[in-house]
């Protein structure tokens, strides 16, 4: 195994047992659930029916988009480009330009990996855990191992990682209950770590606050159906890593006003545009230029200096999520 296992309640290290591992102190037994280890227990399930069944689809879909743009050379350079200089290719380039070029030999903590990040791969040995299994099925098919549990109560030892990432987790964890994953972050980090994370948070931006004079109808398409239960505004997300210790190396907007194409029709498409011919007008031109990627992506290579300079001069708080990187 990669990572030293203790039990989650008393951090004691685990014998292992028959099925799985056993705690000598408190004689806890955790097993083997569909051939993965899971310290799951009750309450802790997440995303459970319809909407898991729909993440599930969703990651193998981009598995399969995946793997067909590295079996080919155009669509690999092609995408190698949209990474480095597009507005769509934030995401993968925060990890890009934080852990691209160390040590293959480090050892990563994807938490709450979902069906599991090709990229992270690249970058070292990852150790995967989310508490929904389906998921992580198609997570060990991919990562050197993996680990059913939630992000309460992590199974690792102390100072065990190098780095701990996540990509839209946090943003689904209730403000009570931030507090124990980010000191179970800061716990299982080495000195000298470092987490990044791409966090989904409130915003002050206009699309927020065009949503918010419907109330009803964003409490429902922003938080309760995407599971948003915990989004807090940049300024708030930043005092909490502060508050657990860690130290700033990067905290940048994902987007201000400017966002993806199709993150219109995803935030805003459905009742909204009955409320406003604004928004239905708005939704019509971002659903023409968001259909084809032939037009797409050259569009978001031409939005990226706009959304620097929008980044540039719009307050923290209008960043609708984040990409950060804290050391410990």
């Amino acid at each position: 195994m990669l990572a030293q296992l203790v039990c989650p309640t008393c951090r004691v290290a685990l014998r292992q047992a028959e099925a799985g591992f056993e705690c000598p102190s408190c004689a806890r037994r955790y097993v083997r659930r569909r051939g993965i280890l899971s310290f799951v227990e009750s309450g802790e399930e997440f995303n459970v029916g319809e909407f898991e069944d729909k993440q599930k689809s969703a990651w193998n879909d981009t598995a399969s988009l995946r793997l067909k743009i590295r079996q080919n050379r155009l669509l690999s350079l092609l995408n190698a480009i949209r990474i480095r200089f597009s507005l769509s290719g934030r995401r993968d380039r925060l990890f890009l330009k934080e852990m691209e070029g160390g040590s293959k030999d480090r050892l990563i903590l994807d938490l709450g990996c979902g069906g599991g990040r090709h990229y992270f791969t690249n970058y070292g040995k990852v150790v995967g855990i989310d508490p929904v299994l389906e998921l992580l099925q198609l997570s060990a098919k991919l990562y050197d191992e993996v680990y059913h549990c939630g992000g309460f109560r992590l199974p690792f030892a102390d100072e065990t990682f190098d780095y701990v990432v996540s990509a839209d987790v946090l943003g689904h964890i209730l403000p009570a209950d931030k507090d124990l994953i980010f000191a179970e972050i800061f716990r299982v980090l080495k000195k000298g770590g470092r987490t990044a994370h791409l966090i989904e948070t409130d915003s002050t931006n206009y699309w927020f606050r065009l949503a918010r004079k419907y109330p009803d109808l964003f409490q429902k398409y922003f938080i309760d159906l995407p599971g948003h239960v915990g989004l807090e505004f940049p300024t708030q997300l930043r005092e909490r890593f502060l508050r657990h210790g860690f130290k700033q190396v990067r905290f940048s907007k994902l987007s201000s006003n400017l966002a993806e194409l199709g993150t219109l029709a995803v935030c805003l498409g459905k009742e909204f545009p009955e409320r406003s011919a604004l928004i239905r007008w708005l939704i019509a031109v971002d659903g023409v230029l968001a259909k084809s990627m032939a037009i797409r992506e050259p569009l978001h290579l031409l939005m990226e200096p706009l959304a620097l300079l929008d980044d540039w001069m719009t307050p923290l708080d209008h960043g609708c999520g984040m990409l950060v990187v804290f050391e410990k």
